[in-house]
């Protein structure tokens, strides 16, 4: 029969501050966040022990900033961080050179000061100068008399405080912690013409921080900060989703970043995926077009095209993220045509949504002819043709790269130089026909 060992130890606990009053939370798209946290307790004049145990598992203790509000002169002298995990060796082990009492299972008592112990025995200095072996496996009680410092079960920050006079005091702690990380996510619907999407956006809050953040203010840092990592595993964590409704996001900037601030406040759940609201349906000027690089993929691309302008419906800094496209069938029903990922975007900028490769355009490219002209001087002939077997017209833009000192001699078609290594052609291409782009370049390397 399997024995059960029974540990009873008298826990001492430190002062704790009062009930969070003011909780901020600002979340970094870089697996990082900022929290503050703002408390009220009493102060007895002299030295005080104050403690905090609803904090992130994941803290940075290096980033704990503690300041005080009250009356007379208030001193931070000590600021630890503690986090011991309950199990029978880590109590023994705080019991070393403490008095203790063993019960075995023939019924046997000891009461005797811990000397040591190992995975098998117990050794305790009895009375007289005994010395007593204990089996582990025998023991089937083991009772702890109350530590001064007390046991820490959680994460907890421990503050030594002195008061030149007893007051009731303000709190702020602001901490970093890890596995706090956030990203928008977008839908594009397209209309009939697709010329015309709409646009929405919500932002997917992530918190694997090891704590709870109720009734939080919570603010989203867009941007790339510079921060100096300590390379070290991280363990993977299950997340559950959460689907929050109707509050905003109101932007702003900051720095050189942007600050997206939620109107009301929110609770962020250990192991939560929270979904909020950042962009309501906006419909946008759009343009479909096709590319085709040689150097990227060997079909043709489809690409939707729009500017964050106002102008355009829009005219906002969009935060990082995936962007799913839809299109309505002839029934109504959405269907999804593609996705892309897109980086930061601010008001101005044009942005490009790769969401497929075209079905009924194929291009095809081919070095038709070579000749070294000398030990630096080489001429190539290239020859792109594209087939249209749709029943409508359309352009295609090829993108060619030259590298070196070029120099286009012969072309078929018009081109655009777009830098120094890039050129396009615009390339028209009838109904169920086909076209063909040729040049020749000249390039000293």
């Amino acid at each position: 029969m399997r024995k059960v060992l029974v540990i009873v130890a008298t826990v001492c606990l430190l002062t704790a501050f009062a009930e969070a009053r003011d909780l901020k939370v600002t979340v970094y798209n870089s697996n990082i966040g900022v929290v503050k946290d703002v408390r009220s307790t009493d102060l007895e004049k002299g030295t005080n022990h104050l403690s905090m145990d609803e904090i992130a598992s994941r803290i940075d203790p290096t980033s704990v900033r503690l300041s005080i509000e009250g009356r007379g002169v208030i001193d931070v002298l000590e600021q630890n961080f503690e986090y011991d995990l309950i199990s029978p060796d880590k109590l023994l082990r705080k019991y070393l050179e403490h008095e203790i009492d063993v019960t075995t299972d023939d019924g046997s008592e000891y009461r005797g000061t811990l000397l040591g112990f190992d995975a098998r025995n117990l050794v305790l200095a009895l009375a007289e100068g005994r010395t007593a072996i204990v089996s582990k496996e025998k023991a089937t009680d083991i009772v702890l008399p109350p530590l001064e410092t007390g046991l820490i079960v959680k994460p907890t920050l421990i503050w030594k405080v002195r008061s030149s006079t007893r007051t009731s005091a303000e709190m702020e702690v602001a901490y970093m912690t890890e596995g706090m990380n956030w990203h928008a996510e977008y839908i594009a619907t397209l209309g009939d013409k697709d010329d015309k999407m709409g646009l929405a956006s919500w932002v997917s809050v992530e918190n694997r921080s090891g704590a709870v953040y109720p009734d939080a203010k919570l603010k989203l840092i867009a941007g790339e900060i510079h921060r100096v990592e300590d390379r070290k595993m991280r363990r993977p964590m299950m997340l559950d989703a959460e689907y929050a409704a109707a509050p905003m996001l109101e932007e702003k900037a900051f720095f050189e970043y942007h600050m997206y601030t939620l109107d009301g406040l929110t609770t962020l759940k250990d192991n939560e995926v929270k979904q909020i609201r950042l962009l309501g349906e906006t419909e946008v000027e759009a343009e479909k077009q096709y590319n085709f690089d040689a150097m990227r993929n060997d079909k043709v691309m489809v690409v939707m095209r729009f500017l964050n302008a106002e102008d355009s419906g829009l005219g906002i800094p969009l935060p990082a993220g995936k962007v799913r496209v839809f299109k309505a069938d002839d029934d109504g029903s959405l269907e999804f045509i593609g996705e892309d990922r897109i980086d930061h975007v601010p008001r101005d900028e044009e942005i490009k949504l790769y969401v497929g490769d075209a079905f009924d355009i194929v291009a095809e490219r081919v070095k038709t002819d070579y000749s070294r002209i000398s030990d630096r001087v080489t001429e190539e002939s290239i020859k792109i043709e594209v087939a249209n077997h749709k029943d409508e017209g359309i352009t295609v833009i090829v993108s060619e790269h030259l590298y070196g000192d070029w120099d286009v001699r012969r072309e078929s078609h018009p081109y655009t130089k777009i830098k120094a290594d890039q050129i396009d052609f615009e390339v028209a291409v009838e109904p169920n026909s086909r076209s063909v782009v040729t040049y020749t370049v000249r390039r000293k390397m």
